[in-house]
């Protein structure tokens, strides 16, 4: 893999804005993908099997379909890529193959229109998977390839499409979702494809960039402990286990759960790159730590008032 390469043509062409999401997610670094919004290359037709700047490959065709147009998406310059097709014919983009890290989260987004108003089209906007040698993984029940969208029809205007991509929580099973990263995963390959229809697509703001998913964890995390007052709850535990002895019936368990939510509130302050799964088993776990606490507290409570009763 070639990522510090592909990282500074990025940083060159793309520049650094922070990109206008649909979905409230932090992003870290730049845009992973080289002039996604096309503003690199001259206007005009591209020469048959050529690709602009920074793009690798094209998918299809190559007999003058791809042109770079005047016309830009909404905050995306002036410019765009059009693609043609026919029945018989298509055209597309290929990237070059992207580092990534199948633990992390990512997001990759794109503006999509018609030159006008179909019954369907064969616009797509996706991505192929590629294992550590850089071979196109191909897993039971799964393609190498899939899409953010497949057949896009938005019409004449732009329209913005985006999709998260998260680890895939279950491995062994032989497949992956659309919206999952491999686990064998180390790299992709975007690809921007209008396949066998009769019309021209148009592609701009094309972007791939690595969520900061420990910051949407730490905000969920530390949110419902705030919420719930949780370092009041522990004192009151602890302050309870003093007027127990050490084999009370509640007073493990309590200790347990005060042992755990000291280590979630550590991991929550671990490094950025920290596996996602990780996060998001400490997020899902959190509501029910605070209410098992919270029902330790009372058991322990009624423990003390029969110890003194005793």
């Amino acid at each position: 893999m070639h990522k510090a390469i592909i990282l500074a043509v990025a940083l060159a062409i793309a520049g650094a804005a922070t990109p206008a999401l649909a979905l409230d997610v932090p992003v870290i670094g730049e845009n992973l993908i080289a002039n996604g919004s096309f503003e690199g290359g001259l206007l005009g037709p591209v020469p048959a099997r050529e690709v602009p700047p920074g793009w690798a490959a094209e998918a299809y065709g190559g007999n003058g379909q791809l042109a770079i147009v005047a016309g830009g998406a909404p905050g995306e310059g002036a410019q765009c890529v059009q693609m043609a097709a026919t029945e018989d014919d298509s055209t597309g983009l290929h990237g070059p193959i992207i580092e990534i890290d199948p633990t992390q989260a990512y997001i990759q987004f794109g503006w999509i229109r018609l030159d006008g108003s179909y019954d369907r089209s064969g616009v797509n906007l996706g991505r192929q998977w590629f294992d550590a040698e850089e071979k196109a993984l191909e897993q039971e029940h799964s393609r190498s390839y899939n899409y953010v969208v497949s057949g896009a029809n938005p019409g004449h205007e732009w329209a913005y499409y985006e999709q998260l991509l998260l680890p895939d929580p279950t491995p062994d099973d032989g497949s992956f979702r659309p919206d999952q990263i491999p686990t064998t995963a180390a790299g992709l390959r975007v690809w921007a494809l209008n396949y066998r229809w009769n019309g021209n697509g148009y592609f701009d703001g094309l972007g791939l960039y690595q969520v900061d998913y420990a910051a949407i964890a730490r905000t969920e995390i530390f949110g419902a402990l705030a919420a719930a007052d949780i370092e009041e709850i522990a004192r009151d535990v602890r302050e309870t286990l003093t007027k127990l002895p050490e084999d009370a019936p509640a007073a493990a368990r309590a200790r347990t759960l005060l042992f755990e939510l000291d280590g979630l509130k550590q991991r929550a302050l671990a490094e950025d790159g920290r596996p996602v799964l990780e996060w998001m088993a400490d997020e899902e776990r959190t509501p029910g730590l605070i209410d098992e606490l919270r029902e330790t507290t009372w058991e322990l409570k009624i423990e003390a008032l029969l110890q003194e009763a005793g």
